[in-house]
């Protein structure tokens, strides 16, 4: 009597068959979620990038893509880059951080008031501008007493873009932009 009950647990192992853990009809299993992989929280997230219509690609887009252009942070990576030259290189033509307006056409295209009241980073926002900005799209900055409206419109041919320019509310400057190098633009009269 005293093995009945050691018996009765050794039977109940026998007759104990595999078990199939199946999941019901109602509710098929698909495998794993990629949630449920840990690999994939290992991974670095890629960085954002912008490319620019003269084909480079920009980590910053310094607000352009939200309508304003951020002067400060323009002015930092124009004053941080050594060996800026005057005539609007800011890095070299394969390591170029920002968009920019270049020559001595721009006081001409858009009159020596509001052309010579611009400095660099007003040019880095409108080669900026040019570079990221979307067709009706309005970029606006402040400088000093001024205030700019820059909108970038639609293509013109060998990669020109057109665009218009307010300053301070005042009448509209229609003008063409074409690109004079990998980030760079220059204006052109039309």
């Amino acid at each position: 009597m005293k093995n009945v009950p050691i018996l009765l647990a050794l039977a109940a192992c026998v007759s104990a068959g595999p078990v199939f853990a199946d999941p019901p009809r109602h509710a098929p299993a698909y495998g794993y979620d990629k949630k449920d992989h840990d690999d994939d929280r290992k991974k670095p997230k890629k960085a954002k990038h912008y490319t620019g219509k003269s084909g480079v690609v920009y980590v910053r887009d310094y607000g352009i893509s939200s309508g304003r252009c951020n002067r400060d942070e323009i002015g930092a990576v124009i004053g941080g880059v050594t060996g800026a030259v005057i005539g609007g290189r800011v890095a070299d033509r394969e390591d170029r951080v920002v968009g920019m307006v270049v020559g001595g056409v721009l006081g001409a295209v858009l009159g020596h008031a509001i052309g010579d009241s611009m400095d660099d980073r007003d040019r880095a926002c409108i080669g900026h501008s040019l570079e990221l900005g979307r067709p009706g799209v309005p970029v606006v900055w402040r400088n000093s007493g001024h205030h700019y409206h820059f909108t970038p419109r639609g293509d013109a041919r060998d990669g020109c873009r057109y665009a218009t320019l307010v300053v301070d509310g005042r009448r509209p400057h229609e003008v063409l932009a074409c690109p004079a190098g990998r980030g760079e633009w220059t204006f052109r009269r039309y």
